[in-house]
């Protein structure tokens, strides 16, 4: 079990930027996308990705908004904000914030390490703390 590739949901409206996003992310994560946080946040719920990366500016439902709702069923998860503006509120409920424009580097990282992290807690039995 321990060489399955991290999950990650990529939840962006930008069609382009899903696609670029989405393909450098694959070389080493298994990817899911969504177009919106309504589409997300039902892709969370029925995939349980190691990790959420966000767009906060999607329609239906902000990135914040999502990242709350995720950490709502599941507080183990990890989440990454990507925005264009400097403070977001609502930030408190993602584990990273990245500004735009991406540095893809940095984002693979995070995905990496915050992934390495969901899968610690559930590989010790995810204490159920409420």
């Amino acid at each position: 079990m321990g060489d399955e590739r991290i999950k990650v949901l990529l939840v962006e409206d930008d069609g382009d930027s899903r696609e670029l996003l989405a393909e450098l992310l694959e070389a080493d994560f298994e990817v899911r996308t969504a177009a919106d946080g309504v589409a997300g946040l039902k892709a969370f719920e029925a995939e349980r990705p190691d990790v959420v990366v966000t767009d906060e500016s999607l329609p239906g439902m902000l990135g914040t908004e999502l990242a709350q709702r995720v950490k709502a069923l599941a507080p183990r998860a990890r989440v990454i904000l990507v925005s264009g503006y400097t403070q977001v509120q609502g930030a408190e409920h993602c584990d990273v914030v990245l500004r735009k424009p991406i540095d893809v580097d940095r984002l693979c990282a995070a995905v990496g390490r915050l992934g390495e992290e969901a899968r610690r807690w559930m590989d010790g039995g995810e204490e159920a703390r409420h």
